[in-house]
């Protein structure tokens, strides 16, 4: 019975694989009323989204996708695989060649809804859930100040808070109001895998979600450019738990929540219900931390929860590269302490590293010494004895005064074509080139 049982699973499986689609897109040669086959493919991602089945494959040629109606939002709520990086015939892939973007326009911050990217697979599922290969920049729809907090060399101004409204388009010569949306918002009750993606220019967070008890793997992508956190994933089951291998990723410049620098700030968080191993990655110019530890669950389930860091390059984090929980007040914890972090299952083969010459000249010089140097300042102008608040104040009315401040540098943008150099720059770690 039990072979009977064995024999029908894997027939089961080879019919899956057997009707399994294979659907393609091209924004420049594609047609929607086409039939999606590779010699009449379809225009628009989402279309091939919404027509595919559970373990379909979309293959994308290189453009730029960006939602229905370029309204800023492309979502998936089945498990699909979306490989880009091919030519316009579909005989060649090159992810880095023929370049298959998802990166919005500031037209499209008044339809964008809760991400960039929204994946919401909310029912179990033996498919997998697979991204590959696209280049996910907010670069060109944020908000930047055309004065404010740019060093020499930076390509932008610094990124504005929430409805802010700044300079923005390809070319900085259009206006957009800043919104807050997260580069990728991930929900997935199945296995998931995204591999051999940029990140870049995130308002808040690249990756943001919660998983079912399944296995996401996050490897070899590049994360460039974001405040509050590049990724934090938690598991939404009351019980069970989700993992997450997150391998051969470099993370640089995760900013804090606002200008002043006060709190956020980290490359990956372990959040509660994951157990997580990072290893191999490149975690560097975090305004707070490299890693972040803070949450914390019972203490049953704390007593089975494995968070590992193993064989990692963190560079220049500026006030940990890890921090656990303690006192009223966050440990910082560098790397050549992660061995006595009993938080760490796993510990063994991290370094800090401060010398820029690892990455080969491939790192923008210029964002990174903005970045060094960055400084934030406040100035208060308050009169308790000016005419308006001694009127004030006898009226029975709040005195008032004004505070102005002024930062250096905060999320400025970092050009894509710089970030995607970064694939292959430290040979064993951060993202490698891509086969």
């Amino acid at each position: 019975m039990k072979k009977l049982i064995s024999i029908i699973a894997v027939l089961l499986c080879s019919v899956s694989l057997l009707s399994a689609r294979t659907l393609y897109v091209s924004k420049n040669t594609g047609n929607n009323r086409n039939d999606a086959s590779q010699s009449s493919p379809l225009k628009n991602l989402q279309k091939a989204i919404d027509l595919a089945a559970d373990g379909d494959v979309i293959k994308v040629a290189e453009g730029n996708y960006f939602g229905t109606l370029d309204c800023g939002t492309i979502n998936v709520t089945k498990p699909v695989q979306i490989l880009g990086g091919y030519n316009t015939t579909f005989t060649e892939h090159d992810v880095l060649k023929y370049k298959t973007f998802i990166q919005p326009t500031p037209t499209s911050n008044g339809t964008v809804k809760m991400g960039t990217l929204c994946v919401d697979i909310n029912q179990p599922s033996n498919n997998e859930f697979v991204l590959d290969g696209f280049i996910i920049d907010r670069g060109n729809c944020n908000a930047y100040s055309p004065t404010e907090g740019k060093p020499q060399g930076v390509q932008s101004g610094l990124l504005l808070p929430i409805a802010g409204r700044g300079v923005s388009g390809a070319n900085l010569d259009e206006q957009a109001i800043s919104s807050s949306t997260p580069t990728m918002r991930l929900n997935v009750k199945c296995p998931a895998t995204i591999r051999n993606c940029a990140f870049l220019n995130s308002f808040q967070y690249a990756i943001l979600g919660s998983i079912g008890a399944v296995e996401v793997v996050i490897s070899n992508n590049i994360f460039i450019n974001q405040s509050y956190a590049a990724v934090q994933i938690a598991t939404a089951v009351a019980n069970g738990r989700g993992h997450i291998t997150f391998a051969y990723n470099t993370v640089l410049f995760s900013w804090a929540r606002l200008k002043d620098l006060a709190d956020m700030g980290y490359g990956y968080r372990f959040m509660n219900g994951v157990d997580t191993d990072v290893h191999h990655c490149i975690i560097g110019c975090s305004t707070f931390a490299g890693l972040d530890r803070t949450y914390t669950e019972s203490k049953d389930k704390e007593a089975i929860r494995k968070t590992g860091a193993e064989n990692n390059l963190f560079f220049l984090n500026r006030q940990a590269d890890l921090t656990l929980p303690g006192g009223g007040m966050f440990l910082r914890i560098w790397a050549d302490q992660f061995e006595d972090v009993e938080q760490l299952y796993k510990y063994e083969g991290n370094r800090s590293i401060t010398d820029p010459k690892i990455f080969g000249g491939k790192l923008n010089e210029a964002y990174l010494k903005g970045f060094i140097n960055m400084t934030y300042k406040e100035t208060k102008d308050y009169d308790a004895n000016s005419s308006v608040n001694q009127f004030r104040a006898a009226m029975g009315m709040n005195t008032q005064g004004k505070i102005t401040s002024q930062a250096s540098m905060f999320a400025n943008r970092y050009p894509w074509q710089e970030a995607i150099k970064l694939f292959g720059a430290v040979s064993g770690y951060g993202a490698q080139t891509i086969r």
